[in-house]
């Protein structure tokens, strides 16, 4: 079970950290007897594993889930807050409660500074309360946990726009000086700096547009306008619109496909938009003189049309195959420009009409990506 459990009313797994028999034996009873109260969510069937030393609970910690830890602040092995810190480097995204004497309240507070979600005094705990610190510490963990996605969300935001914008802001900089540096620049230069500056503002524009679909896609609204669509009308449009980089790069761009006579209840826009980014990264990956093929069938059950983009590229080694369809994401050696959106906004693209995406692939073989949208009715 991973910290926080499958659900709130998911059997707890407690880690108790007490070297007293006394006390370890006090707060076990305190757990059975408050295991009625409103508070003990998850209390039944629970299961209390216990400890008396630190080294014990990261050993326990590394081959067991468990759900929140009792941590004693004063421990044959570990004393005050070095104990905190020590089971939070086994599992640093574990709610811990302290538990303290009369005496170290004090101390208690500064282990939840340190990084504890909550404390109970010793000799002063009913079962009610300490189910009610366990829940609340679990709370707590949530809205941490939640708080660092959302900072390191916001940083990667921030990452992307300052490391892809870079580059289109610093070409139509160059342009622009190059422009206003000479008195009459003859037509040729003008045109030709001109289309540098429109092709770096379209770039812009597709990163922008990239990042407001994905904040779209988490959020559940991306916007989709399914209506009866041809899928050789998508497939011929998507293969003449990709057919211009292929031939740069040296690629052969061929179309397959046993779905011509279907349609599909689609937005032909939002389809052109995944065709093109997978399009789009199989040219881009496949060295020159290979084979890039797109194409579409109906799956086994008939109910909906598989599109596939499958090339002859490099494949995808089996480690990176989970990690494709994350937004933002790139193999550090296969990193070739781009704010790693493509493949997040094919797949939630493909969900927004029903339907799933997904990549098989291994290392020296290619890949082959996949879509399904529902046939109309």
């Amino acid at each position: 079970m991973s910290p926080g459990g499958e659900g709130r009313d998911a059997p707890l797994t407690i880690l108790m950290v007490e070297d007293n028999p006394g006390d370890a034996e006090l707060l076990r009873l305190s757990l059975e007897e408050g295991a009625g109260s409103n508070d003990a969510s998850g209390a039944a069937n629970a299961v209390v594993l216990h400890a008396e030393r630190v080294s014990e609970a990261r050993t326990l910690l590394a081959s067991h889930p468990v759900d929140v830890v009792l941590l004693d602040l004063s421990l044959p092995d570990a004393r005050g807050l070095d104990t905190v810190a020590r089971v939070r480097d086994a599992a640093p995204h574990l709610p811990i409660v302290v538990l303290t004497g009369l005496d170290d309240e004090a101390l208690a507070v500064r282990a939840v500074q340190a990084g504890a979600q909550d404390y109970l005094v010793k000799g002063a705990v009913t079962g009610r309360g300490m189910w009610r610190a366990v829940r609340h510490a679990r709370e707590r963990q949530r809205l941490v946990e939640a708080a660092r996605r959302a900072t390191h969300a916001r940083d990667v935001v921030l990452g992307v726009v300052a490391h892809d914008l870079r580059n289109p802001l610093g070409a139509v900089k160059m342009c622009a000086a190059a422009l206003a540096s000479q008195e009459s620049p003859d037509a040729s230069q003008v045109g030709e700096l001109a289309g540098v500056i429109r092709s770096s503002v379209d770039l812009m524009e597709r990163i922008i547009r990239d990042l407001l679909d994905v904040s779209a896609i988490e959020a559940g609204r991306l916007a989709v306008d399914p209506e009866p669509t041809s899928v050789a009308a998508v497939l011929a449009l998507a293969h003449e619109l990709a057919e211009p980089l292929a031939a740069e790069r040296g690629v052969t761009l061929a179309l397959r496909s046993s779905a011509g006579g279907v349609s599909v209840n689609g937005d032909g826009a939002r389809l052109q938009q995944a065709l093109g980014n997978l399009l789009g990264n199989a040219v881009k990956f496949t060295p020159r003189g290979g084979r890039v093929t797109l194409g579409a069938a109906r799956t086994d059950d008939g109910r909906a049309v598989r599109f596939e983009v499958a090339d002859t590229g490099p494949g995808i080694p089996p480690e990176h195959l989970p990690h494709v369809f994350d937004r933002f994401w790139q193999a550090r050696e296969t990193r070739r420009g781009g704010a790693g959106l493509g493949l997040a906004i094919v797949k939630g693209i493909a969900e927004a009409h029903g339907g799933a995406a997904g990549v098989e692939s291994a290392s020296g073989a290619g890949a082959r990506f996949w879509l399904t949208v529902p046939v109309s009715d």
